[in-house]
């Protein structure tokens, strides 16, 4: 059941998503006022990240622990006493930000012109609101998911992307691109009240609590590893920016919307198997239960896989067509879709291994082991930098993709091959075979996808319902094949995937007959 709620509302998530970018496109194409918009966004996010993220990541575990020593009312108080402290934190930081709004956008796009960084300075003032709202917003998730209620979380990121969207699309252009920080501001504060009361509701009574604790600084000394293992992920992408800022303009738009198009992908396929891995680990590692976090493991690579796989195949082989008829309308041109599509492909190969990635750390989370991620983090940061500067020149934008996407395949590696030391194996060589059949199967899937772009060629400048004609064949096509060849192949996960798929529906029949 959790896990089907979770899929719904990450289906919602991702719809949302796209028509506020498809919003964006239309009413303001990219250009250097977009890029303004991007750089605006890369400081906030990096704080929210490293308050909610790194709080959030290592917060669970101890949760589960203060839960099980001190009973409901003293896991409340706990709650009380980190909210306090990261409410402290967070103001201290906006003032900061606050003073210093022009020199923290000059540091993100040193190539921009001043008229750019003015604007992304106006639009960083705007956004700081946010940052304080998502952060407590982030604990209170965790106090939520802790419970199992997941419709609350997936309810409130609609929530908040339905409330922005539609700003937006009533707004239109008539305040200027002012109107998409603002329209930010207000989706978050709704949907933090949202969580709020729905926190209250399950039992939180909010409290300023300040006070030592034994579990607060275990949990501190968590997040202090996993926060500068965030400022590595982060300045990855922060890097990217800041080369693209001495390329032509729109190009941090374009890696930006690039960057975009494959999360709501990975928010589709992946959240859900994210957000239940992490309470199923953390469980099992607190119980000292390393054989089942390992079994679960091996499990959840399988069935991510099948599903990312044929993702990045297809967004990487159909990248024109797809950002073409995602985005190409309005004052979004056939160029801007190309130079977008150029970035797309050279990212979108990340998906491949982002689910190994993301379960591994969330697994080395659940064994109370922060460190280990941020040494791999700091790694594939020094990796990325070094492949910015060398692909730059020949690739330009998709140099600067393309250099992110073989790091983060690097660490994935590197981060398995750590836990699966940690743990005295994983027991992969025993999902090989079915990986192997994966590849296959996505290699399959390509191939006629390419061959049937050659047979049916895609027109850039032809209608809008002519270019999703045909990226609708592309897909089903693709995807067919895709199918055929995991039957083919004798893939265990798919049919395991079909026989619980048949099993659910046969049990609500059962159910739907006693009912009557």
């Amino acid at each position: 059941m959790g896990f089907s709620v979770l899929s719904l509302t990450n289906l919602l998530t991702a719809f949302l998503s796209y028509l506020r970018f498809a919003g964006i496109a239309r009413f303001f194409g990219a250009d250097w006022k977009t890029d303004a918009f991007a750089v605006a966004l890369v400081v906030p996010f990096l704080v929210r990240d490293l308050i909610a993220h790194s709080f959030g990541s290592t917060f669970l575990p101890i949760y589960a622990r203060v839960v099980e020593k001190r009973g409901l009312d003293g896991a409340g108080k706990f709650v009380n006493l980190v909210v306090t402290w990261v409410v402290i934190a967070t103001v201290f930081l906006l003032a900061l930000l606050f003073a210093g709004s022009r020199q923290v956008v000059l540091a993100v796009s040193p190539g921009g012109s001043g008229e750019m960084l003015h604007l992304a300075g106006a639009m960083l003032k705007v956004l700081l609101p946010m940052v304080l709202l998502r952060a407590v917003n982030g604990i209170l998730s965790n106090f939520i998911q802790y419970q199992k209620r997941y419709s609350t979380l997936g309810l409130a990121g609609v929530l908040d992307l339905f409330v922005s969207t539609t700003m937006l699309f009533v707004v239109g252009s008539r305040w200027g691109i002012m109107i998409l920080p603002i329209s930010i501001t207000v989706g978050v504060a709704v949907a933090f009240l949202y969580v709020f009361c729905k926190t209250v509701r399950s039992g939180y009574r909010p409290q300023p609590v300040l006070e030592k604790d034994v579990h607060l600084t275990q949990l501190f000394r968590m997040a202090v590893p996993v926060v500068l293992g965030t400022l590595a992920g982060f300045l990855g992408p922060v890097a990217d920016k800041i080369l693209a800022s001495f390329l032509m303009p729109s190009s941090i738009t374009a890696l930006d919307y690039a960057e975009r198009i494959k999360n709501i992908a990975f928010t589709v396929a992946f959240a859900p198997f994210a957000v239940m891995a992490e309470i199923s680990y953390a469980t099992g590692a607190a119980r000292g239960e390393q054989e089942f976090l390992k079994g679960q493991l091996r499990t959840g690579l399988n069935q991510t896989s099948m599903l990312m796989f044929p993702l990045a195949a297809f967004l990487t082989a159909v990248s024109f067509p797809l950002v073409s008829v995602l985005f190409q309308r309005g004052s979004f041109t056939a160029e801007n879709a190309r130079y977008v599509a150029f970035a797309l492909a050279f990212s979108a190969p990340w998906l491949l291994r982002s689910g190994l990635f993301t379960l591994t750390a969330k697994a080395f989370y659940a064994l109370k082991d922060s460190t280990t991620p941020v040494v791999i983090g700091v790694t594939g940061l020094v990796v990325n930098v070094l492949l910015n500067f060398i692909l730059i020149g020949p690739m330009g934008i998709g140099g600067l993709a393309l250099a992110t996407t073989l790091s983060s395949t690097l660490k994935a590696f590197y981060q398995t091959w750590a836990l699966s030391r940690k743990l005295g194996g994983l027991g992969l060589r025993s999902i090989l075979p079915e990986q192997v059949r994966m590849l296959s199967a996505m290699g399959i899937m390509t191939g006629a996808v390419i061959l049937i772009q050659r047979l049916i060629p895609f027109e850039g400048d032809a209608s809008l319902s002519a270019r999703a004609g045909r990226l609708a064949v592309y897909a089903v096509s693709g995807f067919s094949a895709y199918i055929l060849a995991l039957i083919v192949l004798g893939c265990g996960t798919l049919s395991g995937f079909v026989a619980m798929l048949r099993k659910k529906l046969a049990d609500r029949g059962n159910a739907s007959s006693e009912d009557r």
